[in-house]
């Protein structure tokens, strides 16, 4: 593994993102709308320094995004005395942890798997890939958590990419940015899918940021978690609890290492298969 630093301090875009008086302004003043139309003609660009990898933010959520996962680390301690080669990211918004992956690990010859259900998503992810000749990372759009056997299922879309859900409620706390839109979009069965490009090999992390939908991905996902040594998960306050998520896990054969983020809202855990 490269030198990438333990998770840094709170910065100031994180302490803005965590002030209700500015959600309510960036929806008064249609900061989004704006930012997007921007972005989505001159894309900000950025350079990772270890890996080289290259970014671009096309969304202001993107900003906050790149902000914690290249800025602060808040992942890098899903990285400790493991040797990552193969991890799936369910939620994967616009592919920045993928790309966290190879930064960390210094890899190119990654074998990945990166879902998320919202197409405007995937195609940064996508983008993002095949940029970094990233090949081994495999994109798919459609919803992750549903039972095997479920072949679609309702996705809720938001304006704001980060609060799109396979789940309707959004954060009380937040200003919302606006209606979610319910759309009907394929369910993944992420173990199928996985044994597809991996075969037999084992999900050294899995990654999963789905705004809410944790307990149900976790309580639908036992064959792929039985395939998993390393969970690195966000939970949502304002729908489950820790010691929700907690319970399932243990019952499904892991342990929790350590919390690596908690706000108000939201909180990161690591969990590892108990030996």
């Amino acid at each position: 593994m490269l030198g990438i630093p333990k998770a840094a301090k709170a910065t100031f875009i994180t302490k803005l993102a965590g002030m209700p008086m500015v959600h309510r302004a960036i929806k008064t003043l249609r900061l989004q709308q704006m930012a997007k139309a921007a972005l989505g003609v001159v894309p900000l660009r950025r350079t990772l320094k270890n890996s080289g990898c290259e970014y671009r933010v096309r969304h202001l959520e993107s900003l906050l995004m790149a902000d914690e996962i290249f800025s602060r680390n808040i992942y890098s301690e899903a990285f400790e005395e493991r040797d990552v080669r193969t991890f799936v990211d369910l939620g994967a918004n616009v592919g920045y942890f993928t790309l966290y992956v190879a930064e960390h690990t210094g890899r190119r010859d990654l074998l990945g798997l990166a879902v998320d259900a919202n197409a405007s998503c995937t195609s940064e992810v996508s983008w993002h890939i095949d940029r970094n000749h990233l090949s081994g990372t495999k994109v798919m759009t459609g919803v992750a958590g549903y039972p095997p056997g479920v072949t679609s299922a309702t996705f809720y879309v938001n304006p704001s990419n980060v609060a799109s859900s396979a789940q309707p409620d959004l954060n009380p706390d937040v200003p919302s940015k606006g209606q979610s839109e319910a759309v009907i979009m394929p369910a993944i069965d992420v173990a199928l899918e996985w044994k597809k490009i991996g075969g037999d090999k084992r999900i050294d992390l899995l990654k999963v940021d789905v705004e809410g939908f944790e307990c149900d991905l976790i309580r639908n996902s036992t064959e792929l978690l039985s395939l998993t040594d390393r969970l690195v998960l966000e939970w949502h306050k304002w729908v489950t609890s820790l010691e929700e998520v907690e319970s399932l896990l243990t019952e499904r054969g892991f342990k929790r290492r350590t919390i690596i983020s908690e706000d108000p809202h939201c909180g990161v855990a690591i969990f590892d298969r108990a030996s």
